[in-house]
């Protein structure tokens, strides 16, 4: 049997998709936080992204504002099968209190997000009962002060 060159090029490109439809998606990186997640304001955390061996560089985005975000390359293999970046915040504070996820880039094509990974910052006190307590105002049966 003899293959016309127009049907040879139309195997070649059903092998072609064939190929690239059972890789597909990139695998989601795993996030977590450094020593927690939960941090007094001004503390420093990690955000630990990983990723497969072999990805150099990962993406931490803010996940309420996609135009906030950084990449880094990869900080160091862990064994043969996986990949680590760390995003250091060095103080946290109200603004970096929010949720986060990353990525890692093969070939100019993104990873889906990982997981979001909420920061909580504690020690943020806002106008609530706590700061009434010491105002000369007069209020009857305020919570939580004595």
């Amino acid at each position: 049997m003899c293959l016309h060159p127009t049907g040879l090029l139309g195997l070649v490109l059903l092998l072609g998709q064939t190929i690239c439809a059972q890789e597909g998606t990139l695998p989601r990186p795993s996030i977590s936080a450094e020593p927690d997640s939960v941090i007094p304001r001004g503390r420093p955390v990690t955000i630990v992204c990983r990723g497969p061996a072999g990805f150099k560089t990962f993406r931490l985005e803010n996940e309420e504002d996609t135009n906030d975000f950084k990449d880094t390359r990869a900080s160091s293999p862990l064994g043969p099968h996986q990949t680590e970046a760390r995003f250091l915040i060095p103080a946290v504070s109200e603004g970096t209190a929010t949720h986060y996820r990353c990525r890692y880039i093969k070939e100019h094509v993104w990873s889906e997000p990982s997981e979001s990974l909420e920061l909580v910052v504690t020690g943020v006190q806002t106008q609530g009962w706590a700061s009434l307590c010491s105002t000369p105002w007069s209020f009857p049966q305020r919570p939580g002060c004595s």
